[in-house]
């Protein structure tokens, strides 16, 4: 079983680099992160916070937009 604290970390993180990638605007940030995303399997990001591997998806995502790449 994960440790909860290390995925409550990630999932900080998370919420972190999503603020980020809207600049600073936390209810883009808040929206985007209920809106499904096609790249997700059309989940929204919050819905793959549940496990590691989740965040490592929404993570990987939010790495492909601040670069550009179509997703």
């Amino acid at each position: 079983m994960e440790n909860l604290r290390d995925l409550d970390r990630l999932r900080e993180i998370v919420i972190a680099e999503a603020v980020e990638l809207f600049e600073g605007d936390i209810m883009a940030a808040k929206q985007w992160l209920t809106t499904p995303a096609r790249a997700l399997g059309y989940k929204p990001p919050n819905d793959l916070l549940a496990s590691k591997d989740g965040v490592e998806q929404v993570r990987a995502l939010i790495g492909r937009l601040e670069h550009g790449v179509i997703t």
